[in-house]
């Protein structure tokens, strides 16, 4: 699909179409502020209303954002990359650098594709986690309303949420494991924050906004924020930063010089965690599976099958695939060297099988 750019006059603005809780919607935000590309951020005034704006737009998840020729888009990273074609007059959140470009893209989706479990386990595993976010996201959206109904509103939501929680996998299980992701993600904040300002140098890439949006909800959330706020501050402070970086000025890193320790330490989460997750997922719906384990270190995983995370892998090999030359060489070093060669080659077929990267 060639996406036209588009010529922005001074009236004509981007519509943000999103709300309280939601890291993607934020996210979006945060990279429209950055790149300066105007915009104006638009929380419906209710939740799921059948005969609201949302509805009308036919699109089943936010944010969703609106063209200034009216067309609605839906799905972050392909709105987020769509925008990089269609303005390259705004300045960009892709590295220059082909190498960093493609590892800036996998800490996006590290953060969008498991990092996103933490949070939304934290969010609706405990009692009190669940009443704080279930009634401080329905305040956002609702705003004024008698305290009876509200209520109601609150109950029926936060039975939703506990309901698709349930249907994540064996949560006992799984939860120590999305725990540690959380935790080695603020570890390799607190490194990074040591070396350089964000994980490419001085100006924030789409692997940086990936991560601010799950941060953006954990840093808000009663258990996780205590997390944070404990053994994580300089990561706090980081992601409160991000939310408008439209200010920040600065340059990408060198690409010949070693990387950040960050940027280490998520590689290492990608090869031995979050990349093996996406391959047995990817198997597993090749052979036509509802559920699998994943192994990982010995210990067995339970886990439904989930088609949009095969389309990630698709896209991150896709990816790959595009580097050439000099940076290629650069990057499969590093990528062998964290275990992150092997599960982004593709196997006989696959390259058939990549879906567009365009917004919904």
């Amino acid at each position: 699909m060639r996406l036209e750019n588009v010529s922005m006059s001074g009236t004509q603005r981007y519509r943000v179409i999103g709300g309280p809780g939601s890291p993607y919607s934020f996210k979006m935000r945060a990279v429209l502020r950055y790149r300066r590309i105007p915009h104006d951020w638009v929380v419906p005034p209710k939740f799921r209303d059948p005969e609201g704006e949302l509805a009308r737009a036919g699109k089943g998840i936010i944010p969703v954002m609106q063209l200034p020729d009216g067309r609605y888009w839906a799905d972050s990273t392909p709105m987020i990359l769509a925008l990089e074609q269609m303005h390259p007059e705004f300045r960009s959140v892709l590295p220059d650098d082909p190498a960093d470009r493609f590892l800036s893209l996998l800490l996006e989706d590290v953060a969008d594709e498991w990092l996103v479990f933490a949070m939304f386990d934290f969010r609706w595993a405990k009692q009190l986690d669940q009443e704080f976010c279930a009634r401080r996201q329905m305040a956002g959206w609702f705003g004024s309303m008698p305290g009876a109904e509200f209520d109601k509103v609150v109950d029926f939501f936060r039975n939703r949420q506990i309901g698709m929680l349930a249907r994540a996998g064996d949560l006992a299980t799984n939860r120590p494991l999305w725990e540690d992701g959380y935790r080695r993600v603020l570890q390799a904040i607190e490194m990074q924050i040591q070396h350089s300002r964000y994980f490419f140098g001085g100006r924030p890439s789409i692997g940086d906004f990936g991560l601010y949006g799950q941060l953006s909800q954990l840093a808000v959330d009663p258990t996780p924020s205590e997390i944070m706020r404990r053994d994580a501050v300089r990561t706090y402070q980081w992601m409160h930063d991000l939310d408008d970086a439209s200010g920040i000025e600065g340059d990408w890193r060198d690409p010949q010089a070693h990387l950040g320790p960050g940027v280490v330490a998520l590689l290492e989460l990608a090869g031995d965690t979050y990349l093996p997750f996406l391959v047995a997922n990817g198997a597993a719906i090749a052979a036509g599976a509802k559920t699998y384990d994943l192994k990982l270190n010995g210990q067995s995983y339970p886990n439904p099958t989930r088609s949009y995370k095969r389309r990630c892998l698709l896209w991150l090999k896709a990816a790959l695939r595009d580097v050439q030359g000099e940076p290629l060489s650069r990057l499969e070093k590093i990528l062998k060297q964290y275990g992150c060669w092997e599960p982004l080659q593709f196997l006989p077929d696959e390259e058939n099988m990549v879906p567009p990267l365009v917004p919904l």
